[in-house]
């Protein structure tokens, strides 16, 4: 007993260090973070960057791999690693992101190797755990920030409505925008505005930023400043039109999250409780039979 709570403590670890990894790889570099700031993470920072560019070594390996499943799923990891910015020197694509995986599943079969011995079963089921984390953390990050994005939509695009309507142009109200709020489309708009003041069409490098994330209520919004701009009227009614119908749509999508709430209850409940209420209702009469033959 004691030396499978040992071992599940272990296990535990390693996965909780795996996980950190990939919370400062997915989160911490995101938009521009650099990696040679006078910090004590310094040499965690660098390691990881020469971690990602050793991977760089069995690219071609993996790229002659032409299955579609494989395919379908390396352009997935790719359209979601394009919104996060790196540099310095780390680039990552998504056969550097499955060359990881493949070494967090190795480490997860050694890691169940070390405890568990030999047993095949184990070390695959212990390897497929490790296989799937970056995944996890990849999606979690993705819909941590596109979920930001859609949820501060409304509010950029009510606040440019209304400096547009107290007659601020354009450019000056993405700038003020950029000065109040925070998060992640306000980053976006600082990148817009870094290549607009370096003679990019403003036009153009909203069209960018949608393409980049590829998400409808942003597509929406950067397609009703295209037409707006170049007819030159209705921004104001465009913004405040936009901005109600993600509001709506984002009502709409956490009434829908609501009601599939107790669906998915069902499995944790099917699955975890109830059993643990049979266990402790008809334990007693089953140790009462074993000891002595009768339910009684």
């Amino acid at each position: 007993m004691i030396y499978f709570v040992l071992s599940f403590i272990f296990c535990f670890a390693a996965f909780y260090v795996f996980y950190s990894m990939f919370e400062i790889f997915m989160s911490k570099f995101y938009s521009k973070q650099k990696f040679y700031e006078n910090k004590t993470s310094d040499k965690r920072n660098i390691a990881l960057m020469h971690s990602v560019n050793f991977s760089k070594i069995f690219v071609p390996v993996l790229k002659k791999i032409k299955f579609k499943i494989f395919t379908d799923y390396i352009n997935k990891i790719d359209n979601m690693l394009k919104i996060f910015d790196f540099e310095n020197g780390l680039e990552i694509n998504a056969y550097n992101f499955v060359f990881i995986q493949i070494v967090c599943f190795i480490f997860g079969c050694i890691c169940s190797f070390v405890v568990f011995g030999s047993d095949i079963f184990f070390m695959f089921c212990l390897g497929a755990v490790f296989l799937i984390l970056p995944y996890l953390k990849l999606t979690e990050q993705y819909d941590k920030i596109t979920t930001s994005i859609v949820k501060q939509l409304p509010d950029a695009a009510n606040l440019m409505a209304i400096m547009i309507y107290s007659g601020i142009d354009f450019n000056s109200s993405l700038n003020k925008i950029v000065n109040i709020l925070d998060g992640y489309l306000i980053k976006e708009f600082k990148i817009i505005l870094d290549k607009v003041s370096l003679g990019m069409d403003v036009k153009t490098a909203f069209n960018e930023t949608a393409e980049k994330y590829n998400l409808l209520q942003l597509n929406t919004f950067v397609k009703a400043l295209n037409i707006s701009l170049d007819t030159g009227t209705g921004l104001t009614d465009s913004l405040y039109k936009i901005a109600e119908q993600i509001n709506n749509d984002n009502v709409t999508a956490a009434e829908k999250k609501a009601h599939e709430a107790p669906i998915k209850m069902l499995i944790p409940m099917t699955l975890l409780i109830l059993p643990t209420i049979f266990i402790l209702l008809f334990a007693p009469f089953v140790i009462s039979f074993i000891k002595s033959g009768s339910v009684l």
